[in-house]
């Protein structure tokens, strides 16, 4: 093999990195923990970790985008930590209605559609106006659009984002107390009972940790453990993977023998 192709090895890497997302054991889970949270928080902080060093080493300026690899991520463990009766798919094109709205995850159970989940790191470019009458017009139209083309109630739609900044400090109040340093009790009004943020904001990437006084972070990076990283989920987890793995097995049985009108 020519030098000039042993010299760069990324599409090994990356033909491994696919391909560890098809892995297809099943973990058995306890919804009264958090290892599942914990462990997509250490994944995604080492992820991004290997992206700053990749920054400083490469000088290169702006960040590749870690939005799909994050959705992949959820499915992932979707996947491994619902029983087998359920599927998980991907930015399916059409739903029974056959309709051309497309959900990031769908997931079946048997041959039915029961759960449809929004995937976002943060709310980004969708955020909402507060000069309009509805400043959440667009995600209740969204949810609308795919309860009809999948016909899944708008019970079982969902966001699921990374983590709840990018917005403005009374969004995330809605979901952290900052004071206690913990996550708030759920709100049931619309959009904030749709939304189900992961982390704390800016936590699961190492780049925006505190350092030291001083420290050119876009020259240079810090070691960081597992251990530490490992810590910092535990006491960063806003909305327990769990819990939505929960709402999700817990559909009613109605819901997933329901055929389509």
């Amino acid at each position: 093999m020519d030098d000039s192709i042993k010299i760069f090895e990324a599409s090994k890497h990356y033909s491994a990195l696919l391909d560890s997302f098809s892995r297809n054991e099943k973990l058995d889970v306890d919804l009264n923990s958090t290892v599942i949270s914990e462990a997509i928080y250490f994944h995604i902080c080492k992820m991004k970790y290997a992206g700053w060093r990749h920054r400083v080493n490469f000088k290169r300026h702006r960040k590749h985008s870690f939005s799909e690899f994050f959705q992949d991520i959820i499915a992932f463990y979707l996947k491994a930590a619902l029983p087998s009766d359920f599927t998980i798919e991907l930015e399916p094109k059409e739903g029974p209605k056959k309709g051309k709205t497309q959900p990031d995850i769908a997931i079946k159970r048997g041959n039915k559609y029961v759960f449809l989940i929004e995937i976002k790191t943060t709310i980004g470019w969708d955020r909402p106006d507060p000069k309009a009458n509805d400043p959440y017009e667009k995600n209740r139209e969204r949810i609308t659009k795919l309860s009809t083309n999948f016909d899944v109630s708008p019970e079982n739609i969902i966001y699921i984002f990374e983590e709840h900044s990018n917005v403005n400090e009374e969004f995330e109040d809605k979901f952290w107390d900052r004071e206690l340093q913990k996550p708030k009790p759920r709100l049931i009004d619309f959009p904030f009972c749709k939304i189900f943020p992961l982390f704390n904001k800016k936590t699961t990437d190492p780049y925006y940790w505190e350092h030291r006084k001083g420290f050119k972070k876009t020259r240079e990076y810090i070691d960081i453990s597992d251990k530490e990283i490992l810590n910092r989920a535990k006491h960063n987890i806003v909305t327990p993977f769990e819990e939505i793995l929960s709402r999700i097995i817990t559909v009613p049985v109605s819901e997933v023998n329901r055929q389509p009108l």
